[in-house]
């Protein structure tokens, strides 16, 4: 069936065709249940997707980056391309692809945004030449989520950086206290900087280097990386990405995500499913669930297609969200049930 399938798509010169004869080739490439893929296939794969990329569909291109990205069944080179990509398509290959390179990582921290500078700086391994090109050009949130992943390794001129701007930022201090707690190898590399007499040493922290005590009260300043911690479907743990492609394609239930999120009574991520299921920006949803305006809210969730069940859940959270009480829920399903469907079917992307 899917063999003959691809085969119809590959007869076919659309555009459009060639996208979805991609899609469903990666999607069968990707499936986690079968045998890991030769390395001639990995070639070949990858050079067909290299081959026809400019072609692709914005959603046939975000399909192959989640599924693929955490994966070593890319080649370097596709990677390296899909690193390339605007923001929201190369965050997973930035952030999580054990075979892009550490040339094209360095570039894209030199060239691209501090979202680009943070993906990078969460990376399971960051090396030390990866490290110094990050700590040179990036803001607080990308320091601060350097020295809380033990991935990461510095060198004395970034340590020399990061200390430099500890003087005048608490957090930051906090957040190298943090480290030194967590890490006896990088609380000896300070040490060995404290005993040139290097005048960059906050005296705070280098009187600390010494007590666990002091050390743990600097730390308290610490800020915690803000960084997506996925959600678990059915025993695994999926990125918001994952879940993003998995409902786009049929494999997860949009309606089945939000009771999740709404048992973990997490706004934030439902408005972020919404928006996203919607084609909305984020800003428009949060204002529409913050405002006093029901019937928009029943006419924004209808277009979602979630059932009067859900819709009476998600009100009752709401609700509990805006701090008022929920007495009026019941009529507001009813109403929510009545209403006809403000239009067709929507495609997550």
């Amino acid at each position: 069936m899917i063999r003959d399938k691809l085969e119809e798509l590959a007869r076919i010169r659309e555009p459009s065709a060639r996208s979805e004869l991609v899609r469903l080739l990666s999607a069968q490439y990707a499936d986690r249940l079968e045998r890991e893929p030769s390395e001639a296939e990995r070639y070949l794969f990858s050079g067909l997707v290299l081959d026809v990329f400019e072609q692709l569909e914005h959603s046939v291109r975000l399909d192959i980056v989640v599924r693929l990205a955490r994966t070593e069944r890319i080649t370097q080179p596709l990677a390296d391309r899909l690193a390339e990509e605007p923001f929201e398509l190369c965050e997973p290959v930035l952030e999580h692809s054990p075979v892009v390179s550490t040339e094209k990582l360095i570039e894209v921290s030199r060239k691209r945004s501090d979202h680009h500078r943070l993906a990078i700086a969460r990376r399971i391994r960051v090396p030390k030449e990866l490290v110094d090109s990050l700590v040179a050009r990036g803001t607080f949130p990308v320091l601060n989520a350097l020295l809380q992943n033990g991935g990461s390794e510095f060198a004395v001129r970034a340590l020399l950086a990061l200390l430099i701007l500890a003087g005048s930022d608490q957090r930051l201090l906090g957040a190298l206290a943090q480290r030194c707690a967590q890490d006896e190898g990088f609380r000896e590399d300070l040490r060995m900087i404290s005993q040139t007499d290097c005048p960059l040493m906050p005296p705070e922290l280098e009187k600390a280097l010494d007590n666990d005590e002091t050390l743990n009260r600097i730390a308290s300043h610490a800020v915690s990386d803000d960084r997506d911690a996925g959600l678990e479907v059915g025993g695994e743990q999926l990125s918001k990405h994952e879940i993003r492609i998995q409902i786009a394609s049929g494999e997860l239930s949009f309606e089945n995500i939000l009771l999740t999120l709404l048992d973990r009574k997490d706004m934030d991520a439902i408005v972020w499913l919404v928006s996203r299921h919607l084609s909305l920006r984020d800003g428009s949803v949060r204002d529409t669930f913050a405002s006093q305006a029901d019937g928009a809210v029943a006419m924004l969730m209808k277009e979602t297609g979630v059932s009067h069940k859900t819709y009476g859940k998600f009100l009752k959270f709401r609700c509990e969200w805006l701090g008022v009480g929920s007495s009026g829920v019941a009529q507001e399903v009813y109403s929510y049930r009545t209403m006809r469907h403000p239009g067709g079917k929507r495609t997550f992307n």
